[in-house]
């Protein structure tokens, strides 16, 4: 596999950061933007608070219909569900605009910055190195930073459910809510331990993309010769063998990736059902009401997804 490599390497231009030093300067593209970011985080917190309060008024009308059956609770608890669901979609849509709005902003300025940058390099600059290259970071690579930046805001709304979450756990059985815990830390080192291969095949897509768009853009620019000493086969040839390679590289990238949740999703699936066995166990023995332990199911189910979102995160983030 190390020829699909070939012509991967780093460019001159090219420098190293660690991740935090990275993080911090994804921060500083923030800072100008704190008051849509306060709106971001507002919305935020409502549509997690209706994403945790559908699961708890489900499990209290179980209970309470057990308990009573009637057809007004059943219609009450009809009407409730209506309401705070178009409630977490209108929070969840108010959410996503804002998001929209900041990624759009920032991604404006990353885009900026990397056209001066472009700017203030000398002619010698452009000789050592592809302008097609150049067009890339500056294009497709600036683009690619919007999907990251859109995975950040969302990873708040993630964070903020997993606290909201942990506490409906807690007030329905502490020990279900330790065992779901100590299940927690396998998600979340499972999911740091893709971030080295994350980050290497990432940079290796994002190369050979550059080479692709290098290629067509000196082809074009130079189409004339071409066509003049009757090239086309040949420089067909050669952006076939590019594109298979930007092809291969990004399939081992979109491997790695769709191989992440699956595997956390696994372990949670374990988890989920140890709780389920134990929960209904505890219905039988009169420690948890049918309501509670449904309660505690959902809301578990509940937990692990924004769980496993926030542990991918660290993955996911080296593409930024």
């Amino acid at each position: 596999m190390g020829f699909i490599m070939d012509g991967l390497g780093a460019e001159g231009y090219d420098r190293s950061y660690g991740d935090r030093e990275l993080l911090w300067r994804i921060v500083a593209y923030f800072r100008p933007y704190r008051r849509l970011m306060l709106g971001v985080a507002g919305v935020t917190v409502l549509n997690a608070v209706m994403s945790t309060a559908l699961p708890i008024l489900v499990g209290r009308m179980i209970d309470r219909l057990e308990a009573t059956p009637d057809l007004a609770s059943a219609r009450w608890l009809l009407l409730a569900f209506l309401v705070f669901g178009a409630l977490s979609w209108t929070f969840n849509y108010l959410r996503q605009w804002h998001t929209a709005r900041a990624v759009g902003d920032i991604v404006l300025k990353l885009r900026q910055d990397a056209f001066g940058a472009v700017m203030e390099r000398d002619m010698s600059f452009y000789d050592e190195f592809p302008s097609g290259k150049i067009v890339s970071r500056v294009t497709s690579d600036t683009q690619a930073f919007a999907s990251v930046v859109t995975l950040t805001l969302n990873l708040l709304s993630e964070f903020l459910l997993i606290l909201l979450v942990l506490g409906v756990l807690l007030s329905l059985n502490v020990r279900l809510t330790v065992l779901t815990l100590a299940i927690a830390p396998l998600v979340i080192a499972a999911a740091l331990s893709f971030r080295r291969i994350a980050r290497q095949t990432t940079l290796n897509a994002q190369r050979a993309l550059a080479n692709v768009n290098a290629n067509v853009q000196e082809t074009i620019t130079g189409i004339g010769v071409a066509k003049s000493f009757r090239q086309e086969q040949n420089i067909y040839d050669r952006f076939a063998g590019i594109n298979q390679q930007s092809y291969a590289v990004t399939l081992r990238q979109g491997m790695t990736f769709s191989a992440i949740f699956p595997i956390l999703v696994f372990i949670a699936g374990l988890g989920t059902t140890l709780i389920v066995y134990l929960g209904g166990t505890g219905v039988l023995e009169g420690d948890i009401s049918a309501g509670e332990w449904f309660l505690f199911v959902e809301a578990v189910n509940l937990f692990w997804f924004p769980l496993t979102s926030v542990a991918s995160f660290w993955s996911q983030f080296q593409q930024g």
